[in-house]
């Protein structure tokens, strides 16, 4: 492989830029890469069947299709037929993909975006797959990452470590994605915030997820979309676990594995439809 290309997308969420893109820029002048910023919305022309071959790895860092203000319920928005068909040609064509954090959330109207990442963090109440799910929920804890797969190419060098950070109660589908990393934090939905009304009408006012399905502690995992390898990580809520050594190692893993051959042929081998 030439010089490996990365395109790191941003949008519809706030968080640390300046973090972010130390800790890119750092990723990438350590192994020589080069990397480009692009924001949403003008950034999904890039997640496109014609743009292939125009990155080696895409890293998602942003939320498409959700409106998302303070004081505000959050509502879909899109995808119209036309990104769905654009987006689900970028992945039969095999586009290596990182996608972090809050991008779990990305597109929540259609339930295809969620079987291409391994699950979905929604910000309101909402059908998928055929169930209806309540608001997913967040906290933010003192955990231990630890490794569950450490032969896999993205786990290569890191050793369990602590780290503060966001934490999520949402669906995972846990029996469809390869598992690489797991949290020892408590997952009981009891102790996670309701996001619908933290968004809506603050926190203090927001319920706890009692009765939320119990949730995954899995953070991170290898998975299949189209003929496109993906892994998602879901730490990256602050500057200070984009500062994180083993946290920056695992990204970087997962940035050269997806624009690896091998992770390619493991994609093309396995398949998975997107509709």
């Amino acid at each position: 492989m030439d010089r490996c290309r990365v395109l790191a997308v941003t949008g519809g969420h706030s968080f640390d830029l300046d973090g972010f893109r130390s800790m890119l820029t750092d990723i990438c002048d350590a192994r020589r890469w080069v990397w480009a910023h692009a924001v949403q919305p003008s950034a999904q022309r890039w997640f496109d069947g014609a743009q292939s071959g125009q990155w080696n790895a895409i890293v998602c860092h942003d939320i498409p299709g959700l409106h998302l203000k303070r004081g505000e319920p959050p509502r879909p928005i899109g995808p119209t037929v036309s990104q769905k068909r654009a987006i689900t040609a970028l992945l039969d064509a095999g586009q290596g993909m990182v996608v972090t954090h809050h991008s779990l959330a990305g597109w929540p109207a259609w339930d295809g975006w969620a079987t291409a990442l391994g699950g979905r963090f929604n910000y309101s109440p909402g059908p998928l797959r055929g169930q209806d799910w309540p608001s997913s929920g967040t906290r933010i804890d003192t955990y231990t990452a630890s490794v569950v797969n450490p032969t896999h190419a993205v786990c290569e060098g890191v050793d369990d470590f602590t780290l503060t950070d966001e934490l999520y109660c949402c669906p995972i589908f846990e029996d469809e994605v390869t598992p690489l990393v797991r949290s020892d934090a408590d997952f009981d939905p009891g102790l996670f915030v309701s996001t619908y009304e933290h968004v809506s009408v603050g926190e203090v006012a927001a319920p706890k997820t009692v009765g939320h399905p119990p949730p995954s502690n899995l953070i991170a995992w290898a998975t299949v979309a189209g003929r496109s390898p993906i892994v998602y990580i879901q730490p990256g809520d602050s500057a200070s676990t984009f500062a994180v050594a083993p946290y920056r190692r695992l990204l970087a893993n997962a940035i050269a594995w997806v624009a690896s051959p091998a992770a390619h042929q493991w994609a093309s081998a396995n398949p998975l439809p997107i509709h």
